[in-house]
């Protein structure tokens, strides 16, 4: 006689388990501990039970009860094609062919293509993504017998097995994060057809207005028909940019948001400086746009899990034993949104763009023969140089002369005995950053006695309004975001313990950049304890705060730094006390910052764009000699840094390639 074939039942009491656990193991349908799965594993290849798995999946099921059927709306959607390919290797494994049925979102259609099934004798279950919520319309299916799972879309009523996605809480998060970013003009483009996964979104729209005190009705919605075809969406999308004007958009599906940046190009509005994008993201092309997208992405593949997982337990012991009904839906944010920032007088932000010099004016400047000087706290970086050249380069074309370039040293005396020079030189404007925001405000403030004052990043501390033009700055409230959020990627799934070394002077950019990365971990990345914050006040202080900190508290495996040039300071004391398993996150790309983000040291950084914000004060500047008609305020758009992206972004901030040596 041959040896007795062993069961499913009898490896899970060799192990001690349910069982469900067992065939969770066997086809990868639920999450087991890996000391379990080691331990099933070895018991299905000692008993020889892995041979009937072989067996099972060599020979699918023919004749009676042996299909598995999904029936979808359609195939041009990515998410109905991802569904295809994680449903038919789900059910595969259970032995059954597979096959797709496609109702082209209609109900008649659908309603032939469930009574064929149902008729069919080979049908031994159906995965349905259903065209419409009523019960009453799905009668026949309900009577049937069949074992059915409705999959992304539901049927109201009772009774009625479901796996979805958590559709309400995806537009809440999106729309939180864009209302968080200071919009309040969102626009919602959502389908027009009707269904449970629409009416569960617009609630989710609806949470996140009534959380941030807005007002909640159909007034910021817009329903696009995706039956029209892709002409007519453009349209419609258009008719709502028109009639609405909003600064964000929140796009309610995968074409949705295809078409809504179709139509942005196609009408030239340009994301995010004009307006920003929250889109969904199921698509690979979602990360290869410019700017690559913020989107709501989908685990369809845990999805699908599900539903099959479902299906054969109604199969197999005609109900469903557990109830695991939902995939999560992550928010990644990109480049395609932005916040609005204020001023340090709570000005709101203008754009780079939205100041215009006219032919006219362009002229006047030319004949003018202005005189322009430059106060920096510091030259010595690569930041100041291109700060300095962006200045350069834009009051070229207007034929204004730069007349002098001072660089205070970081020393305030110095600075402020340098800005009695410049006051005695009466150029027409000043360009300066102040070493210190309580120290120079009297220098400054006689100096615009006799020179417009434009500011980079900072205004003195009680600088009376109407003694400046304007100050220009990095949006440093979503420069401090985006590094929270990098730290709050890099440490998903695992509690980590990190330190804040801060620049603690009264700065208007620092202090709001520090008070933003720690904002945004508190608030939505709770796995990150923040251990320690220590501030330094000078650079130099930085290293010896490091080398305390750590000392103190060796379990930190995460540092912010407020700035590179502290930060290269930070590491310089972490490889003498040989700590190079510390993650480090700062702001601000320069050559050793690079360096060191390629030896993998650094592992994410957000950064200004000194150039364009040279070129912006500079504009600045041209505008003011001419007109009054200036902001008070210009926020430059942060650029975020990852090593696998850090020779484009060299491109971009340096207008270079990146040095040989380097790369």
């Amino acid at each position: 006689m041959g040896k007795k074939k062993v069961t499913i039942k009898e490896i899970a009491d060799m192990a001690g388990v349910s069982i469900a656990t067992v065939s969770h193991v066997i086809n990868r349908t639920r999450y087991v501990s890996p000391d379990l799965v080691d331990k099933i594993e070895t018991l299905i290849r000692e008993t020889g039970y892995q041979k009937k798995i072989e067996e099972k999946e060599r020979h699918l099921k023919v004749g009676r009860q042996s299909e598995i059927v999904a029936v979808i709306p359609n195939i041009e959607s990515t998410i109905y094609r991802d569904m295809v390919i994680h449903l038919k290797r789900f059910v595969s494994i259970q032995g059954y062919q597979f096959y797709i049925a496609i109702t082209d979102n209609n109900l008649k259609e659908e309603a032939q293509v469930l009574y064929g099934l149902i008729q069919n004798k080979k049908t031994a279950g159906i995965i349905h993504v259903p065209v419409s919520d009523v019960a009453t319309d799905y009668k026949r299916l309900i009577g049937s017998g069949i074992p059915f799972v409705c999959m992304e879309r539901n049927i109201l009523g009772d009774g009625i097995d479901a796996v979805e996605f958590r559709d309400r809480d995806a537009i809440f998060k999106g729309t939180d994060y864009l209302l968080s970013c200071g919009h309040k003009n969102i626009l919602f483009l959502r389908e027009s057809s009707k269904s449970t996964t629409r009416e569960e979104r617009t609630k989710g729209f609806f949470r996140a207005l009534e959380e941030h005190g807005i007002n909640t009705n159909d007034a910021n919605i817009a329903d696009v028909n995706l039956e029209s075809g892709a002409e007519n969406c453009i349209l419609e999308i258009q008719k709502a940019l028109r009639r609405y004007m909003p600064t964000a958009i929140m796009a309610g599906g995968n074409r949705i948001t295809l078409y809504l940046m179709k139509t942005l190009r196609d009408i030239g509005i340009e994301c995010p400086e004009e307006v920003s994008v929250v889109g969904f993201g199921d698509e690979g092309w979602s990360e290869l746009t410019y700017p690559p997208l913020t989107i709501l992405k989908r685990d369809v593949e845990g999805l699908s899990r599900r539903a099959v997982n479902m299906l054969f337990e109604k199969i197999n012991t005609g109900s469903v034993i557990e109830q695991d009904c939902y995939a999560d839906v992550e928010l990644i944010v990109r480049k395609s949104t932005k916040m609005l920032d204020n001023g340090p007088f709570g000005e709101e932000a203008a754009t780079p763009e939205s100041i215009v010099i006219t032919k006219e004016e362009k002229s006047r400047l030319r004949a003018g023969n202005y005189r322009v000087a430059i106060s920096f706290h510091y030259t010595g970086t690569s930041w100041a140089e291109l700060h300095e050249k962006g200045i350069r380069d834009e009051l070229e074309q207007y034929g204004i002369d730069v007349v002098s370039v001072m660089d205070a040293h970081f020393d305030v005396a110095l600075q402020n005995a340098q800005l009695e020079g410049i006051r005695l030189q009466k150029p027409d404007a000043v360009i300066a950053i102040p070493v210190d925001d309580k120290k120079t405000k009297e220098k400054f403030q006689e100096l615009s006695k006799v020179s417009k004052l434009v500011f980079l990043s900072n205004v003195p501390e009680n600088m009376e309004k109407n003694s400046y033009v304007c100050c220009v700055s990095v949006n440093e409230t979503e420069n401090g975001n985006n590094v929270g959020r990098m730290i709050g990627q890099y440490c998903k799934g695992k509690h980590v313990e990190a330190g804040f070394i801060i620049h603690g002077a009264v700065f208007y950019g620092t202090r709001a950049r520090d008070s933003a990365v720690e904002k945004i971990l508190t608030e939505q990345y709770k796995n990150v304890e923040i251990k320690a914050i220590r501030s330094f006040g000078e650079i130099a202080n930085a290293y010896q705060v490091c080398k305390d900190m750590i000392v103190e508290n060796p379990q930190i495996k995460l540092l912010y730094v407020s700035w590179d040039r502290p930060a290269l300071l930070v590491i310089k004391a972490l490889q003498e006390l040989h700590r190079e398993d510390i993650a480090v996150f700062t702001t601000d790309l320069d050559y050793e910052i690079a360096q060191y983000m390629e030896d993998g040291i650094v592992k994410g950084l957000s950064t200004q764009r000194p150039y364009e914000q040279g070129r912006t004060a500079a504009h600045v500047v041209a505008k003011a000699l001419l007109s009054n008609d200036v902001p008070r305020y210009v926020g430059v758009q942060p650029y975020v840094v990852e090593e696998k992206q850090l020779r484009r972004a060299w491109k971009d901030i340096f207008h270079e390639g990146m040095p040989e040596k380097l790369t």
